[in-house]
């Protein structure tokens, strides 16, 4: 690693962390100056009576530091973050930082199985689209490319759900956590959900590739290699293919980052996975703070991460690349 990109690295770094935090700050004063609290919140879901509410409140505020002025709240709340304390969550009665260590490997999955099945399907169907350019693979793959971005995902899941849980009873639509992360069964009940969350970046993929390699196919290398007698095979994966996927490493990492707490919020929603999503839509309508803090805090990191490996990328796969 040169020190030019050493630097760009740090510089970004830098930035990086300054958009955290603004993100974070926003956050954190928008829930603080809503018109209810969490302890509110909290007796609602515990179904506490009217007698001493009021008592309760004023303890369960106290012991949380709620009763205190935003600014002070929000020194004590930083303080606490970066000693690794990332708050107690009311709605779990937990801690926060347990509560994601259980919860996201559940995302996790459900995100990396997706991604894999958009980028190879999406890969490979642009390809061999872009190859047999105006065949009827060729068309076929546009019709439904359109159809698939088209499609709002959470529509895509109910009509899954309903065609192949409820009426053809082959897949269950709900997650069981006293199975393995991995194992058969879980595996299995999600196939619905990668294809509810992949379906619409498959679809973008297959578009972009197929742009992609099709305004490759065109230059002049391409007819060089011809010329030299190398098998189609050859140029297509091994100059063509390298090429086009440039544009390409762009749009899977951004769709990844937005993935994370985009598509897959709603797919968790609907098919009933513990992942983050779901853990954050239940502490929004509890007004669980810390946790909403928590979860959209590792989402702005998680963003910020592969904007910075995507950059990074660009100089491994086009060499006339170079930050200085």
């Amino acid at each position: 690693m040169t020190a030019t990109m050493r630097k760009y690295i740090i510089k970004r770094l830098i930035y990086s962390a300054f958009i955290a935090w603004g993100i974070f700050t926003v956050t954190f004063v928008l829930l603080r100056i809503g018109p209810s609290s969490p302890a509110d919140r909290y007796l609602a879901t515990m179904g506490a009576g009217k007698g001493d509410i009021e008592e309760i409140i004023t303890a369960l505020e106290t012991r949380q530091g709620l009763d205190k002025p935003i600014y002070v709240q929000y020194v004590d709340y930083v303080t606490n973050l970066l000693h690794g304390d990332w708050g107690w969550s009311f709605s779990t009665s937990m801690p926060v930082m347990d509560l994601i260590r259980i919860h996201w490997i559940y995302s996790f999955q459900l995100i990396l199985l997706s991604m894999i099945f958009a980028a190879l399907l999406g890969i490979v169907i642009g390809i061999y689209s872009a190859v047999n350019q105006y065949s009827r693979i060729d068309y076929l793959s546009t019709f439904f490319s359109f159809v698939g971005i088209s499609i709002p995902n959470f529509w895509l899941g109910i009509m899954l759900i309903l065609i192949f849980s409820v009426k053809l009873g082959i897949f269950r639509t709900y997650y069981d956590t006293s199975l393995p992360v991995f194992s058969f069964e879980n595996l299995k009940n999600l196939v619905l959900p990668v294809i509810t969350l992949g379906t619409g970046s498959m679809a973008a993929y297959t578009r972009y590739v197929r742009s992609s390699t099709l305004e490759n196919l065109k230059k002049d290398f391409v007819r060089t290699a011809k010329a030299k007698g190398l098998p189609e095979r050859t140029i297509i994966w091994r100059h063509v293919f390298r090429n086009a996927m440039l544009p390409i490493v762009t749009i899977i990492m951004f769709d990844l980052s937005g993935v994370v707490f985009g598509g897959a919020y709603l797919t968790e929603i609907i098919f009933g996975i513990p992942g983050l999503g779901q853990i954050s839509f239940n502490a929004i309508f509890a007004g669980d703070y810390a946790v909403v803090v928590a979860v959209t805090l590792i989402g702005a990191f998680i963003t910020l991460l592969f904007n910075l490996i995507t950059d990074i990328s660009y100089t491994f796969l086009d060499p006339r690349i170079r930050y200085e």
